[in-house]
């Protein structure tokens, strides 16, 4: 058995930010292998989950997932401390796992069963001790299609970015609705819209570009009315590059979002029409 001396409660101290007691009993029980007394303490869970709450989780990964029903959608940014453990199978199918009890159910996060067994937090915290990373749920939101309705979804090549859409008017089952459900979750996750039209930019952003447009406008040493009528062309401008329905249609930039939508509704002979999104990215 190693000497239980007081350099090695110091690292065991470190290494784990537990109280001096609990180091030197773990050492004593371990046979002062300070690696097994770790181990010891992490299976306690509440020892590193305290050491790593507040450590910045700039990484992770988004996860999508739809209610057996198809009826409702979950978004869910899980976060974590290094990309080595946002691509550990285990987070990845926590992340999952979240991800469809968001989708099966309303409510806390956190305080969710998951199909696995057991709440959503318990599992985080176990994960938390196996790995020694902060972990936590960052945004997520849960979407739900009226009937008739359907879902596109897309998952960038990196895990990081994740975007749903909710289309209204059909059931989504011909490939036209298919390919456009999911170009049109290309499209969001391409351009960052702001919000589906005018009205859902807050109201503070839109002063301050009308702030910033009028005085663009100023420099131009032209009369008050020329002026405003300047920032006013300024203004739409800005919402049709930030407005989801607005945008120029990324595979066909001579009609809008809404228009295409059209468009593809009246080649089906279906009333389609977009009506809910969200693009939820790590780190956002």
């Amino acid at each position: 058995m190693a000497e239980i001396t007081a350099a090695l409660i110091k690292e065991l101290r470190d290494r784990t930010d537990c109280g001096m007691m609990d180091a030197k009993r773990s050492l004593q029980e371990n046979g002062g292998d300070i690696e097994k007394a770790i181990e010891a303490l992490r299976k306690k869970g509440e020892v590193k989950q305290a050491k790593t709450a507040g450590r910045n989780t700039a990484e992770g990964r988004v996860s999508i997932a739809f209610s057996k029903d198809g009826k409702a959608a979950a978004v869910v940014d899980i976060r974590c401390e290094t990309d080595f453990t946002a691509r550990n199978d285990q987070f990845i199918a926590l992340a999952d796992g979240i991800a469809k009890s968001v989708a099966a159910a309303q409510g806390d996060p956190a305080e969710l069963p998951l199909a696995s067994g057991g709440k959503v937090k318990e599992a985080i915290t176990a994960l938390v001790a196996k790995t020694g990373e902060n972990m936590k749920i960052g945004k997520h939101v849960r979407l739900q299609a009226a009937a008739p309705g359907f879902f596109g979804s897309y998952i960038h090549n990196d895990n990081k970015l994740g975007v749903v859409v909710v289309l209204a008017g059909s059931d989504g089952a011909s490939d036209a609705e298919k390919t456009l459900a999911k170009d049109l979750a290309m499209h969001a996750a391409a351009n960052s819209p702001l919000g589906m039209a005018n009205a859902d930019i807050s109201a503070d952003l839109v002063a301050k570009e009308k702030e910033i447009a009028l005085e663009l406008a100023r420099q131009s040493g032209k009369p008050a009315n020329i002026v405003e009528k300047i920032a006013e062309g300024r203004i739409a401008a800005f919402f049709k590059e930030r407005t989801f329905l607005a945008q120029p249609f990324v595979k066909d930039p001579s009609v809008s979002v809404e228009q295409h939508v059209a468009n593809v509704g009246k080649t089906i002979n279906k009333p389609l029409k977009l009506t809910a999104y969200t693009r939820i990215k790590v780190g956002e």
